[in-house]
C-alpha cells in the first residue's frame, strides 16, 4: 500500500515505505501527520488541510482508521451513528457506534480533547481541534456482523432501519 495524502496510514506502513522511527515521530509532533483516536494511526493531511488545520472529509478518515485498528474493513456503523445518517435523528449525538467482530470498549474523545483544551501549547490547541473532527466518543460494540442488513456507502457500512432496531436491543447502553 502507498502513502497518499487525505488517507489515515499506520506506524507499521509508514515504517515500511522507508520511513525511520524518528522520521515518523518528528511528523506526528509537527503536525505533518495529524493524530487520530487511535494510537500509531495517523492521518495524512493534504497541503489545504494542513494549512486550515482541518480535515475536509472527517468520515472518511475516521473509517480508515477503524479500519486500520481493528485491522479489518468488517464493521459497520449502527445505532445513533446510522440513525443520524437515515434522518431518523436529526440532532448530532457526537457518538460512533461501530458493530465489528474484534473488540467491544469505548475510546472517550471529549476527555482527550478537553485535556489539550487546558495546555497552553500551540500544539496541543491544534491537536484538540482536529480530534474535535472524529465526534466526542466512539462506541465499539462486539457481536457478529454475517447477516447483518447495511447500506454500503464510500463513508463506511450504516445499518439499515431494520438492524439499528435489532442492534439496540442487542446492545443495551448501561
Amino acid at each position: 500500500m502507498k502513502i497518499i495524502a487525505g488517507h489515515a496510514a499506520s506506524f507499521s506502513l509508514l515504517h515500511r515505505q522507508g520511513l525511520k522511527e524518528k522520521e515518523i515521530s518528528s511528523m506526528a509532533k509537527n503536525l505533518y501527520l495529524f493524530p487520530t483516536p487511535f494510537k500509531g494511526i495517523y492521518y495524512i493531511p493534504t497541503g489545504d488541510e494542513r494549512e486550515g488545520w482541518l480535515i475536509e472529509k472527517p468520515s472518511l478518515a475516521i473509517r480508515e482508521a477503524i479500519a486500520l485498528h481493528l485491522e479489518t474493513s468488517d464493521f459497520y456503523y449502527s445505532c445513533a451513528t446510522a440513525e443520524e445518517f437515515h434522518g431518523i435523528s436529526w440532532h448530532p449525538s457526537g457518538e460512533l457506534h461501530v458493530v465489528n467482530v474484534v473488540r467491544s470498549g469505548r475510546v472517550k474523545l471529549k476527555e482527550r480533547i478537553a485535556r489539550s483544551r487546558a495546555k497552553k501549547t500551540w500544539r496541543a490547541h491544534k491537536v484538540a481541534r482536529i480530534l474535535e473532527f472524529y465526534g466526542s466518543e466512539i462506541i465499539f460494540h462486539r457481536g457478529s456482523v454475517a447477516g447483518a442488513k447495511y447500506k454500503e456507502t464510500p463513508y463506511g457500512k450504516f445499518a439499515l432501519v431494520s438492524q439499528i432496531k435489532k442492534d439496540r436491543k442487542r446492545f443495551r447502553e448501561r
